[in-house]
């Protein structure tokens, strides 16, 4: 489902999305074009423990806020780890 359609559908709920689909817009920043949404919910502690559940399953989701924008911007920081 797209996404414009699943933020009118649930839009003040947390939502965790599988099989997403992005758009490149930049070197490091995507736009979330559709996905399938795996489970709504007003608990942002239920989201959060199935996110975990699903990535401990090695599967590709992401969650939303309530108040993430229709237009749904991701940017992929690089990792920086501590060097000693």
């Amino acid at each position: 489902m797209r996404w414009s359609e699943i933020k009118k559908k649930h839009p003040n709920s947390f939502i965790l999305l599988g099989n997403i689909k992005e758009e490149q817009v930049s070197e490091n920043k995507s736009r979330l074009i559709e996905g399938t949404v795996l489970k709504t919910s007003n608990d942002p502690k239920e989201i959060r423990l199935m996110y975990q559940e699903y990535k401990k399953k090695g599967m590709n989701v992401l969650f939303t806020l309530p108040s993430t924008p229709e237009d749904f911007i991701i940017e992929n920081i690089p990792f920086m780890g501590i060097t000693r």
